[in-house]
Formats: structure tokens, sequence, C-alpha cells
């Protein structure tokens, strides 16, 4: 151990003496700004001396780890030195490339003896924007203030915080306890409580949907945290509650006249509440999207940050958490039912993409219903690193490849690869082959018109690492007789998903031909998306019926029996439409496969690593095209040939030009091919 980690006791009487002291310390960004300079985090030291001193060697020690500050850092008798924190790519000397710790921290201020502690500091966990500090400079007396003074002389300090309310439902009225000392002040309409505020004094009766929002306040306190509740919410519905100007109006990021909607970065973040699963949680909040943004409906990204006074994660329905969550409106017609139908189609063929879990809820604005809302992770760094164990990812996204985390070069120089012409083949150890196919699959399957926009792709940082796709925003299809092919091919660019470089590629073109003739046997049969479709339906008509009534007079919603119906026209005939254009652009006919088991459900065939469970045991195919079949037994069968085809093993790999059936044969384990099934093995 150190020889300057000294008891607690010893240190204090040492900092009594001490000419330069830490004066105050401010660790939470202060909400609604962009968390820099004096929003953000910093340390203030002061010389109480008569001299000047140079801060050169000394070291800051905090949570274990030594800061040694620049020489040519002096601070003046009387004076004041500022250390602004979190800086990490600045050089000048009195930035500092750590973070001060926001739930709260010791900090040791040591001499360049690296012995002798010069002063100790210990702050508890802070409300946004408020800082803490010796009373007046160089004081041993301690205060909180709400109006930090970095730079300048400490004042106005207060002795103690105040703690956030509870706000609990009792026999229908809402009854608040300050938990101690101190008088509630509240308001219900989603207005931050201030001193002239409505004091508390009994259980309240408010209507279904009414925000409650209280604050504690005391003399010489600082005010608590809000506390802020939605009365009758409805369970498993989410509520957001925000203050009015703080999301409409001039200042307001929903602002459709002033086009605030469409604005980004932190200026455009705001102050709210979430309420969800039993729990209130502060965050921000920010409108997300693109082309969805001018709707009436918007999507909301929720950010837990410090600067906001969150002190954990938003927790989904599925028990995960995350830092920032995506509440997706589904605002164009059809949006809910295709993006839910989808996600689940990428989980079924075997997760070759990567899509957002997504949870279906109502959710409610400031007491007022919303609609059907999906809640997923937002398709940023965090939910990218999740895929890769939480390990560094380099995550590009949209046509120009911008990084979002990491560095965008490698995946540029591919694209600049494609655009040369450089068959895609040869990029082989670049991208996951995979990945790129089944987009092109889905991205033409869909028809979706905005393919080329919605480019999302990571790698791991570890060497030998390939890129791989996201599928996402799946909401704009094409009309079933759409002519995609001809469409996504005829690109005066390569875009994504590079269909054209595909097909011009021949080892390429049979991967994607095979892929594809087996996922809409399979995966995208209409046996298998019917049902699914159907079941969707099933679960969330009344939702969806909820949701038009809300939305149908501001902007087109189709009703959920229009967007069911919309979506069974896709699934049964799509295929038909798709496999003719391919025919037609590679000049591979289609041919059709059959594809039997002896004896019934003594196993089954998997085409391409997908089970085919076809009830009319034929698949259309294109010819020449290698198509790859396994045979998996079922318990207690085992693998006995094919027939239709030669070879014993139980892969397959076949071309067809004609017609044909191919029939997987498994007899009981331990059974003798010769002699019939009946002969055991002695």
């Amino acid at each position: 151990m150190r020889r300057w980690m000294v008891p607690l006791f010893a240190c204090t009487a040492v900092a009594l003496s001490a000419q330069v002291r830490i004066n105050e310390v401010k660790c939470t960004r202060t909400a609604g700004s962009n968390g820099q300079g004096a929003d953000g985090d910093w340390l203030e030291l002061y010389n109480s001396g008569q001299k000047e001193v140079d801060l050169g060697g000394y070291v800051l020690a905090l949570d274990g780890q030594l800061h040694p500050l620049p020489a040519g850092l002096t601070i003046g008798p009387g004076k004041w030195q500022v250390l602004w924190c979190g800086q990490a790519g600045e050089t000048a000397p009195d930035q500092l490339a750590f973070s001060l710790p926001r739930k709260g921290g010791t900090l040791l201020l040591v001499a360049p003896d690296r012995t002798t502690v010069l002063d100790i500091f210990h702050w508890p966990a802070l409300p946004p924007g408020i800082s803490i500090g010796r009373s007046t400079d160089g004081a041993n007396g301690w205060g909180y203030f709400t109006h930090p003074t970095p730079g300048s002389a400490n004042q106005g300090a207060v002795p103690k915080l105040m703690r956030a309310p509870s706000i609990t439902p009792v026999e229908g009225r809402m009854a608040m306890n300050a938990h101690g000392e101190g008088t509630i002040r509240y308001t219900l309409d989603a207005t931050m409580p201030d001193e002239r505020s409505p004091a508390y004094k009994e259980p309240l009766a408010v209507d279904r949907g009414t925000v409650i929002t209280a604050r504690t306040f005391a003399p010489d306190a600082v005010p608590s945290p809000c506390t802020v509740f939605t009365s009758g919410l409805p369970d498993p519905a989410w509520a957001l509650a925000i203050a009015p100007a703080d999301f409409s109006g001039p200042a307001g990021i929903g602002d459709v006249p002033s086009g605030n909607h469409a604005r980004k970065g932190r200026a455009w973040q705001r102050q709210a509440w979430l309420q969800a699963q039993g729990g209130i949680l502060p965050i921000g909040m920010a409108i997300a999207g693109n082309g969805s943004r001018s709707l009436p409906k918007r999507n909301f990204k929720l950010l837990c940050r410090d600067r906001f006074g969150s002190s954990s994660p938003v927790k989904l329905p599925d028990g995960s958490a995350w830092h920032e969550v995506l509440l997706r409106a589904d605002g164009t017609p059809n949006a809910f039912l295709r993006n839910l139908i989808m996600e689940a189609l990428v989980r079924r063929s075997g997760g070759r993409l990567d899509a957002q879990p997504s949870f279906p809820l109502p959710l409610y604005l400031n007491g007022m219903p919303q609609g059907l809302y999906r809640a997923m992770p937002a398709k940023g760094k965090e939910w990218a690193r999740s895929l890769n164990g939480g390990a560094p990812v380099d995550l590009v996204e949209g046509p120009g490849a911008r990084a979002v985390s990491g560095d965008a070069m490698p995946y540029r120089r591919m694209l600049k690869a494609i655009a040369a012409g450089r068959p895609l083949d040869s990029l082989m150890g670049e991208m996951d082959a995979s990945s790129l196919v089944e987009l092109a699959c889905f991205d033409l399957w869909t028809g979706r018109a905005d393919h080329e926009l919605n480019v999302r792709c990571w790698r791991s940082q570890a060497a030998g690492s390939r890129w791989r796709w996201v599928l996402f925003d799946m909401d704009q299809w094409a009309p079933v007789e759409d002519r995609t092919v001809q469409r996504m091919c005829s690109s005066a660019l390569p875009e994504t998903p590079f269909l054209g470089q595909i097909l011009a590629a021949d080892e390429f073109k049979n991967t994607f031909l095979a892929r594809i003739a087996a996922l809409m046997a399979t995966t995208l049969s209409p046996g298998q998306t019917i049902p699914l479709a159907d079941s969707l339906f099933s679960r969330y008509h009344v939702a969806m019926a909820s949701d038009q009534r809300i939305w149908k007079e501001r902007m087109e919603v189709p009703s959920p029996q229009e967007a069911h119906a919309n979506l069974l026209a896709h699934l049964q005939g799509r295929n038909r439409n798709i496999q003719r254009q391919l025919a037609a652009y590679t000049g591979r006919e289609i041919r059709a496969l059959a594809i039997g088991v002896e004896p019934a459900l003594a196993g089954q065939v998997f085409v391409e690593e997908l089970p085919f469970t076809s009830t009319e045991n034929e698949m259309n195919v294109f010819s020449g095209v290698p198509m790859h079949l396994r045979a998996v037994p079922a318990p207690g069968m085992e693998f006995a040939g094919w027939k239709g085809a030669e070879g014993n093993a139980d892969r397959l790999a076949i071309s067809m030009l004609r017609n044909k059936r191919i029939t997987a044969l498994f007899r009981p384990v331990g059974v003798s091919s010769k002699g019939g099934l009946q002969q055991r093995l002695e």
C-alpha cells in the first residue's frame, strides 16, 4: 500500500494546514446543457497562502488511480485553478482525462513527494447541476451550491440536500411522503414545482392520466430532485412526462411548425421521466428517426445520462437493461405488422442478420395516450457491443458510412473496392458473406424502397473480424408486383445490399439464388408466414384499433383489418413474382425439387441449413444452382441414405437441370441395412 494512503483522521489534520486545497467539486452535468465546461464536471483548487504555487508534480488520487498535474500549471495567492474533467482528447494543462463519479467518491490532493496528503475531499451523489465545496474559499466548513462558481469565490452555500419525495396511490388518492423534514410542493401539469407551487397537505384526488410532479423544499437546503407519477397508468403501459415547454413551442423538441423535431444533438435533448414496470426513472428525451420525424406520431429516444439524473438503465420486458432505448412509433401505414413479422423472420432464419428485439406496449405522454409503440434497445454502440460479448466494435451507418463507433475507414475502403469493380468473392475476408446474402434476400423479398438508406454494419475490433449487417426499419415495402430486381440492380453506383454485384459474380450469385430459394420454401413460404401474420394480428389487433382511433384524424392509419389484409396479399403473391424476376434476370430457369422422408416422421431434411417442413413436399429452385441438403434423424433413428441421388453421406449437394424428387431414408438405430429393417445386428 502506498505511504499516502493513511487513515482519514490523519489526512484531515494535514489538510487543515495545507496551502493548496480542494475548494469545490461538480460531478454532474447541468440538465439541458451539452455537458461541457462549467456545465460539465470539474474540480477547483484554491491557494490560501501568500505565494504562487507551481502545481507541476502534484497528484490527484481518485479510486486508486494517480493523476499527476503537468509542469507550468500555477495558482496565485488567493486565487483559484479549475481543472476540467473528462477531456481526454485535450492537451491543455488544465484538462483532465478522467471524470468524477456521479454517485460520489473520495479525492485526494498529494504533494509532489507522493507521500504527503495535502487535502482529502469526499462527496455524495449530487443532483444535476449542483456542486459541493467549502462554504467560503479555503474554509473548514462545507456546503452545496445551486449556482456553482468555478474560478470565482464560493458563496451562497447551503448545508444539506433534500431527499426526493415518494408518491403512492392509496385508496384512490395520491399520497406523498417527504421522508423527514421539508415541505412537498407539487404541480399537476408536468411542470417543475418551485417555492410558489401548492404545498402538499393531504392525499389528492386526481383524474386518470394526471401527471403529478413533486419536490421537497426546506430553508437552507438544495431542493430535492423531482418525483413524477402518472395516475391510473394501465399495465403494461409506459408513460413519459416532460415539461410542456420542453416538448412544444419555440424551445420544445417536438414543435412541428418550427421544425424543432428535426433537430439533433444535446441541445435538443430534454429532461423527462419514464414510468414503466412499477418504477420511475429520470431520463433524457429526444426525437428520433429521419423520414418519420415530420409525422405527428414520432419516435422517441430515451437517454440514461448523469446530466439527466439517471442512476440506472431502462429495463425492457425481457429483463435486459439499456442506457439508450428507442420508442418506435411505426407511424407509416402498415409499419407495425411489417416490422414485427420481419423481426420474427430474421430469428427464424438462423440469425445471419442482426435485428433489435422489440416489445409492443401502449405509451402515454404527459398523461395523454399515444397509441401503440415498440420499445427496443437503440441500434447504437451499446447494443452493437452486446452482439460482440461487450467488446469494442466498429459501427457504421448510412450510405456515407458514418462512424457511429470506432473506425469506418475499412468499410469505406470496401465500398470503394466494390465501386471499382472488384469481385465480391475477393472481399470475403472483410465481410460476412452469409450476412450480406441474407440482407439481399430480405431486401429483395420486401422490395423496400429505402434499402440504400437503411444501412448499418458492424464488426468486432479484434483482428480478422468481418462486417455484419443489421436489419431495421422494414416498413417501406414495395407492391407485390414491383420489378424490384431490375430496380435494385440498375443503380449507377453500388448500394447496399449490392444485389447487382452479387448477381454478377458466379459464386456469389449461386450462393444467393440457393439461399433465397431455400428461404421462400421455408421461412418465407406462405405456409409459415401466413400463420405467423394471423397470430400477430390476433394478439395486437385491439391495441392497433386503439392506435387508429387516436391518430386517424391527423395521419394515414389503416385499420387493423386493412393492415392484416395488406400483409397477407404480400405473403401470398411475393414469392412467385420474385422467382420469375430472378429467372429472367439470371437466365436460370425454375425447376421443381420434391423432398421426401421415409419412413414418415423418421427424420427431417434441412435445405441450406433451413428446416424443410412444406406440406407439399416440393420447392422451386433455379437450374444449375447447387442446393445443399442435410438429413437429420429423429431420436432413435439413423440416416440410411438417399433415394434419387448418389451418395450415402447425410450431406448432399445437388444441381438440377430438370425436375427431381429426392428422399432421405432413415432406419432405427442398430438395424442392419441388409436383410430388411427387421433384422437387428447381433
